[in-house]
């Protein structure tokens, strides 16, 4: 009897030493597993710090870093998916900041194109009016009729009409009476002044102006 309860004590302690070691076994797992949510949680605190720094460092900015620089950092967090509140209202901040940037960039930049066309309208006649400057400053009848010739080769004709606006009120215009481009720089010349400046001008295919108005300064 005493050999039977040794044989029957043998299968039951084995059972006690694997249930020992299968309950090692699932403390050793389970310690494992806390141990990575606790590392990957410590990761997501450590992003999150991380970006919400990166994002303060946009909103503080005033003017060091360029537009493109906050986008790419932005995007950069944005594709983090970090899911946090207060993550998700700095980006928001710095999205209002980003747009508003971009739109006072627009309005100077249309300010500029719009500065440079009135100043290129203004000036686009200046080479035609320099002839009639010269010839006005010129004391030398000769020089000044050297001038005459060169001018007339930008005109049609030496009949060009030119047209002298003495008042204008809205669409009512009064003109001073016509003279033709040959006989108004012989006029520059011999009265040595040219006060008017040119209101426009007409071209023919060729380049050669057909028509000149202008109006007194």
């Amino acid at each position: 009897m005493k050999r039977l309860n040794r044989s029957l004590l043998i299968p039951k302690i084995v059972i006690v030493l694997l249930i020992g070691a299968l309950a090692v076994g699932s403390s050793g797992c389970k310690s494992k597993k806390k141990l990575a949510q606790e590392q990957a949680a410590a990761e997501y605190a450590e992003k999150v710090q991380k970006a919400l720094a990166d994002l303060q460092a946009i909103l503080d900015d005033n003017g060091t870093m360029p537009v493109s620089e906050m986008e790419r950092r932005l995007n950069d967090i944005k594709a983090m998916n970090l899911n946090d509140d207060q993550v998700n209202e700095k980006i928001k901040l710095v999205e209002e900041k980003i747009a508003s940037l971009k739109e006072a960039w627009r309005l100077k930049k249309e300010a500029e194109e719009e500065k440079a066309k009135l100043e290129a309208e203004r000036t686009k006649y200046d080479y035609i009016n320099e002839y009639f400057v010269r010839i006005a400053n010129t004391q030398d009848v000769n020089v000044a009729n050297g001038i005459i010739k060169e001018a007339l080769k930008m005109y049609a004709s030496e009949d060009t009409p030119v047209l002298i606006i003495i008042h204008k009120e809205g669409d009512v215009v009064d003109y001073d009476k016509p003279t033709t481009i040959k006989n108004y720089l012989n006029f520059v010349k011999d009265q040595k002044k040219y006060d008017n400046k040119i209101s426009s001008v007409k071209f023919d295919p060729y380049g050669q102006i057909t028509e000149l108005e202008l109006i007194k300064k």
